[in-house]
């Protein structure tokens, strides 16, 4: 490995995008110091990015699927295959906001080196607490996060979904959190993402939204909290009858049946207090002190 390097290895599921693609790879090349390996999952085995890639980032490790396996699947392929005790995930949209972005990661790795996951702020869509600052947050957001390969080894994994919003990284996050790994957010650790949301999401997105909803309570939480999730499911819901999706509605009611056929078999809950200090981690996050301890009045 180059002097210039720092062993950590970035994993990026990329998917008929090839425009936002070449602006992330080029964006990770600016970095110093370098990761050790870039990983690139195609999902699909879309030709046209294979040839963007082997012909303007030969130095980028290419896998692929054929079957479409999702950003989870690739993410689970790419942790596997990834030669770095710890991985860099962005999405084919996302990448650092800062040169020195490995850097800074690494740093954190040598203070923090027990840390499960690293998650950080992503930009535009939320500003740090505080730039100064480290963070114990319940989750991460997939498209910018540093993870311990051995810890996440340890979980079950992501489902490979499609389309897995409301249900990838809680997942995995519960998990973690379930095992005894913790997440911390530095404030300063800051990555793009350049996906502005839709002013409104197509509807089969919305109907797997609405599934995954349902779905991630019924294999991660134990019988006395399901009751918590219904808070959740009922909102989504009723903002689907603000806008009047009744189709999405209805076409989430009809596929319901048949997608918990398919995952109440890999339910897996995880223990009540882990579930319920995950929820309360997500309502508060808590600030890490300066020793390594936590100040549970910043949550107050």
């Amino acid at each position: 490995m180059p002097a210039e390097t720092l062993p950590i290895t970035v994993a990026v599921p990329a998917f008929r995008r090839a425009g936002q693609l070449r602006v992330t790879l080029t964006r990770l090349r600016a970095c110093g110091p370098q990761p050790a390996e870039v990983l690139v999952h195609l999902d699909g085995n879309d030709a046209g990015l294979r040839a963007l890639v082997d012909t303007e980032f030969p130095e980028v490790r290419v896998l692929h699927s054929e079957a479409l396996i999702g950003p989870g699947g690739a993410r689970n392929r790419m942790m596997r295959e990834a030669r770095c005790a710890w991985v860099a995930h962005f999405d084919d949209d996302s990448f650092p906001v800062d040169g020195d972005f490995f850097e800074q990661a690494w740093r954190m790795i040598e203070r923090y080196p027990d840390t499960a996951v690293f998650a950080a702020t992503i930009l535009p869509l939320k500003y740090p607490p505080d730039p100064q600052g480290v963070w114990l947050q319940a989750m991460y957001i997939g498209c910018g996060h540093v993870m311990n390969r051995d810890w996440f080894l340890r979980t079950r994994g992501y489902l490979p979904l499609p389309v897995a919003y409301n249900l990838e990284e809680v997942d995995v996050s519960i998990q973690l959190h379930n095992l005894g790994g913790r997440c911390l957010q530095p404030g300063g650790l800051c990555v793009f993402h350049d996906h502005p949301s839709p002013f409104r999401e197509t509807e089969d997105t919305q109907v797997a939204m609405m599934i995954n909803t349902v779905i991630f309570p019924l294999l991660r939480y134990p019988l006395t909290v399901l009751p918590q999730a219904c808070g959740s499911i009922l909102r989504r819901l009723w903002r689907l009858v603000l806008r009047g999706e009744w189709r999405v509605i209805l076409r989430s009611l009809l596929a319901l049946p048949a997608a918990m056929r398919t995952y109440l078999p890999l339910r897996a809950p995880v223990r009540a207090v882990a579930a319920w200090s995950w929820l309360g981690l997500r309502r508060e996050p808590v600030r890490v002190t300066s020793d390594g301890g936590f100040d549970f009045s910043s949550c107050a």
